[in-house]
């Protein structure tokens, strides 16, 4: 920028025009940076949150909410450490605080420390006992953990507290259709997903329930709406939606989709291209059966 000078007599005019935007700057307060970083948390530009929720600390130390909330910021952006770091230093300003204690265990969770996830729960639910995201949480890692009895007791109670805890519901879900509970679990996925159509690999779950429980057409539209939405499992679902029509003896179609699916790699896929695609074949010899792990994400 090129520098200029300013004339002796314009000097006292334009001088609180010059300090104007540090004036600003200096009477801002920490409780708004804080307020700023909410809000910018809340429309996902994490690193403007982070910058507000910094500038808040370093206004105020102690100020109530903010350690806890910057760890928030950090665990969303995969930080890890330094979300534990700062759940740290929160828990000795505040250790009654039960959603500290709920966010470090999705952490827990999210690194597979399930031990340390379980009793960051267990300390959340002792102060506060109606906590339905703790007991979530406390599911999650359970499940994980191969533990579905313990899972579905938390999962029950949780779901007993907030109806419409669409995680909660989708987990549920999940477990019933491990315990061969294909209609109840069909029914917890549908109702997860109309309360949150974005849960991450829902509606493949719901497809795969849906056709482990005989339910082909319907399963044939599911991962029909996971290819449109060019879900990361695309080439999953168009083998199962193959798989879907063949049960439906539609041989055609489901020879386009095992077909398409063969040329992006699927072994199994090849293999009854070439033993019944590519035959007279009504049946498949030697069935290939596709096995697909539920991944809860945090």
């Amino acid at each position: 920028m090129r520098p200029y000078r300013i004339a002796p007599m314009n000097k006292s005019f334009l001088l609180p025009l010059l300090l104007t935007p540090c004036l600003a700057t200096a009477q801002r307060s920490a409780e708004e940076h804080l307020a700023e970083a909410r809000e910018a948390y809340r429309a996902d530009t994490l690193e403007l949150a982070l910058a507000h929720a910094d500038s808040a600390l370093q206004l105020d130390a102690d100020l109530d909410g903010a350690l806890k909330f910057r760890g928030d910021i950090k665990q969303r952006q995969r930080n890890f450490h330094g979300a534990l770091m700062d759940y740290a230093k929160a828990e000795k300003q505040d250790p009654d605080d039960a959603r500290l204690y709920v966010s470090r265990s999705a952490v827990h969770i999210s690194q597979g420390h399930l031990k340390e996830a379980v009793a960051d729960c267990d300390r959340a639910l002792k102060i506060d006992p109606n906590d339905a995201d703790a007991l979530y949480n406390r599911a999650c890692a359970d499940y994980m953990g191969r533990n579905n009895d313990g899972a579905m007791r938390s999962l029950n109670r949780a779901l007993e507290l907030k109806g419409e805890h669409a995680e909660a519901l989708f987990l549920r879900g999940v477990v019933r259709g491990e315990q061969y509970k294909e209609a109840a679990g069909i029914a917890d996925l549908k109702a997860a997903m109309a309360l949150n159509p974005n849960i991450p690999g829902g509606w493949m779950s719901l497809g795969v329930l849906q056709f482990e429980n005989g339910e082909y057409e319907n399963a044939v539209q599911t991962f029909t709406r996971v290819m449109d939405a060019k879900d990361d499992e695309l080439m999953v679902a168009l083998y199962y939606r193959a798989d879907s029509y063949y049960h439906l003896k539609q041989k055609d179609n489901a020879c386009i989709d095992f077909r398409r699916c063969g040329r992006m790699g699927d072994k199994d896929a090849q293999f009854v291209v070439r033993s019944y695609c590519q035959t007279d074949a009504e049946t498949i010899p030697k069935k290939p059966r596709k096995q697909r792990n539920t991944v809860i994400e945090f």
